[in-house]
């Protein structure tokens, strides 16, 4: 979870039913509190949101013949970029 950030107040709507199952959680002390539970949640859906948006980037670009090129080519400008430092980073 982000430290040592700006929060801004937001307010949302939320279900009831998840409202209540957060308050069960906080309440048996799995998380600390709703607000966690709301946060958690709001940074998992980012985080699955964007690795989504990344997949789906990489396989428009499978299809990118110059995006190909581009990376075999500079994969094989450093191809031996390893053995010049002794393959040690």
């Amino acid at each position: 979870m982000l430290q040592n950030t700006k929060n801004i107040k937001y307010t949302a709507v939320l279900p009831n039913e998840y409202v209540l199952e957060l308050k069960e959680l906080a309440a048996k002390k799995f998380i600390p509190s709703v607000n966690f539970g709301i946060r958690l949640a709001v940074e998992n859906f980012i985080s699955e949101s964007k690795s989504e948006l990344y997949q789906k980037q990489m396989e428009a670009a499978a299809k990118d013949k110059q995006f190909i090129k581009r990376t075999l080519e500079t994969q094989e400008a450093y191809a031996n970029a390893d053995s010049e430092v002794g393959g040690q980073w």
